[in-house]
């Protein structure tokens, strides 16, 4: 064989193991794009989940802000209330509760005659006849 017949076999030889190299590369390359394409679906999935569960807790976050507006609403109409009529409320639910004059004095900042008129009403509705008279301490 010549020279020029031995430099063609090496060509077709090298072209060979070449040809065999890019076809292990490509096949490399599809099952490779093929594990990313399961991942990428996966990760869609998975996104997809999340956007879900997002708008579920968009939601409840929307029903806790109508809650809580209804709640500010409702304070403000307690604190535009007038003071002395929570005052008035506040010693009737005291003198059911059996406090005494001084107490309800004290802590709702009543008159002293107030106080008392509540606890004769109290005592007249709740049929406790027995002691009409009030007791005046210190008074």
């Amino acid at each position: 064989m010549e020279y020029s017949e031995y430099y063609m076999v090496l060509l077709v030889s090298i072209n060979i193991v070449l040809l065999l190299v890019v076809i292990k590369l490509v096949a490399q390359q599809r099952k490779s794009s093929h594990s990313y394409e399961q991942k990428l679906k996966l990760l869609s999935n998975d996104v997809s989940a999340l956007c879900a569960g997002a708008a579920g807790v968009g939601s409840h976050l929307n029903k806790l802000d109508q809650k809580i507006k209804r709640v500010l609403e409702r304070q403000d109409q307690l604190d535009l209330r007038d003071p002395s009529e929570r005052a008035l409320e506040q010693a009737t639910r005291m003198v059911r509760q059996g406090a005494t004059v001084e107490e309800v004095v004290s802590a709702c900042g009543l008159v002293r005659a107030e106080a008392e008129l509540l606890l004769l009403l109290h005592r007249a509705q709740s049929g406790n006849d027995t002691d009409s008279t009030l007791r005046i301490v210190g008074g």
